[in-house]
């Protein structure tokens, strides 16, 4: 479509006036469940490796200590580290939600940001809230604008993330829309973050995540002193969106304003694996329900789905824990051997185990012509059609469209708290897990949210 020069301020003038009183009790009950949701993802996540580098990485770095970060004790530390921390403990599992049409994780460019600026500032829940619903609709609409066509290359959480951490970040800090304005322009300037870490399972996705948080931080505040960024960093000729994405819709940023928000499509992940391989993972949990499956009678595995499933995790020779997660092969087998796909199954030894192996070998992954043009209709749609024959002569055919946890087939508040609990509890003990959990259930209530961390 023809540019107009003007999506990006339009975008900003939206952000600007959205206000916690507008968004109603659905929006808001959401909302505290994607903040829940990312906390108790970020407290298991913040004992694993890349967690404890980082955590090495600002150990000597001075900073003042105003904002906590989400792990056992709530150490705290300057804002923007305790954002890029958060960023990463929150991400590591890949357990954090995923906004499916964007094909972006919100909750970890938004809540660190806007926990870490909050604190610091002495804001309120609500204010938290209505931060984090903008961030979210930012990312979501400018994910919407450039995918599936920049999805090849540029890893959207990473490149849409400096947008959503600085509308989170201008919200808390009070940016005028001339403000904002500037905020989005340094912001998409700083964009980046490549998919090439998949080939080797290595760290970069969560560097991306806390780059992004600190790159947003840095774009409002730089805004909030005056300094000026590109007004059509979306739009523009040597911009944003034509610069990563060969197919591209502007009018993503701009349609339906007034008509619900983005955050209410939000969905959450039950198993500590990439969201493309979640239908499979379902299907799998579905058979297995009505069918005892003996690893040892299957003769072949055939998944049909959708081409960015295929081109993201497609990947029958995961390397290492972290490429596996990537790897509908390994999903899917170790989803009928070990029965689990919770982040404890995504280890050396189980990419080793005999039998894991041998059923992954019999696993075929290929796109479906049908359930692609289903996706590139319908964004929100990721599905996988499971055909498994045995030796006895049966096929068992399996497809599903949203798999627990997508905000068509939604978790319940029990089913939050429970996966909440799963993740924390070990680790914080029952009485400071139930304690943490019952403040953020009343979020709005709370009128200085460093008193949801005091022991």
């Amino acid at each position: 479509m023809e540019t107009t020069n003007q999506e990006t301020r339009r975008l900003a003038a939206y952000l600007a006036g959205m206000r916690y009183e507008d968004l109603g009790r659905h929006t808001v009950d959401i909302a505290k469940m994607c903040v829940q949701d990312f906390i108790g993802v970020a407290i298991a996540g913040s004992a694993k490796r890349e967690s404890e580098i980082w955590k090495a990485y600002y150990a000597d770095q001075p900073g003042t200590p105003t904002a906590s970060t989400f792990q056992p004790g709530f150490a705290a530390f300057g804002p923007e580290q305790a954002a890029a921390l958060n960023a990463v403990f929150g991400h590591v599992m890949d357990m954090d939600d995923v906004h499916n049409a964007s094909i972006t994780h919100l909750a970890v460019i938004t809540v660190p940001t806007a926990f870490a600026l909050a604190q610091q500032l002495h804001k309120g829940g609500k204010e938290i809230i209505e931060a984090v619903a903008a961030g979210y609709e930012a990312g979501a609409r400018i994910g919407e604008a450039i995918n599936p066509s920049s999805y090849k290359y540029w890893h959207t959480t990473a490149v849409v993330g400096a947008f959503s951490a600085g509308v989170t970040a201008a919200k808390l800090l009070g940016l005028t829309e001339e403000e904002l304005v500037n905020c989005l322009g340094s912001a998409g300037t700083q964009a980046a973050g490549l998919w090439e870490f998949l080939a080797s399972g290595s760290m970069s996705k969560v560097l991306h995540t806390a780059n992004a948080n600190l790159c947003g931080i840095r774009s409002a505040r730089l805004a909030k002193l005056g300094f000026t960024g590109a007004p059509a960093i979306l739009e523009g000729e040597r911009a944003f969106i034509r610069a990563l994405a060969p197919e591209f819709d502007l009018n993503c940023l701009v349609k339906g304003y007034g008509e619900g928000y983005r955050i209410e499509e939000n969905s959450f992940k039950p198993y500590a694996c990439c969201r493309h391989t979640h239908s499979a993972n379902y299907c799998i949990e579905q058979i297995l329900a009505s069918h005892n499956l003996d690893p040892e009678e299957i003769l072949s595995i055939t998944d049909d789905t959708y081409s960015t499933a295929v081109q993201t995790t497609n990947n029958p020779y995961p390397e290492n824990p972290y490429a596996a997660k990537f790897s509908l092969q390994f999903c899917i087998a170790a989803a009928i051997v070990l029965k689990d796909l919770s982040d404890r199954v995504f280890t050396m030894e189980n990419i080793n185990n005999p039998q894991i192996k041998n059923l992954m070998a019999k696993i075929q992954v290929k796109v479906n012509k049908d359930l692609d043009d289903d996706f590139r209709k319908d964004p929100n749609r990721w599905s996988h059609r499971l055909a498994i024959a045995l030796a006895n002569g049966e096929t068992i055919t399996e497809q599903v469209d949203y798999p627990i946890g997508d905000f068509k087939n939604p978790f319940d508040q029990p089913m939050a708290d429970r996966k909440f609990r799963l993740l924390a509890q070990d680790m914080l003990g029952e009485e400071t897990c139930s304690r943490l959990l019952e403040g953020l259930h009343q979020l709005e209530t709370i009128q200085d949210i460093n008193t949801l961390f005091q022991k």
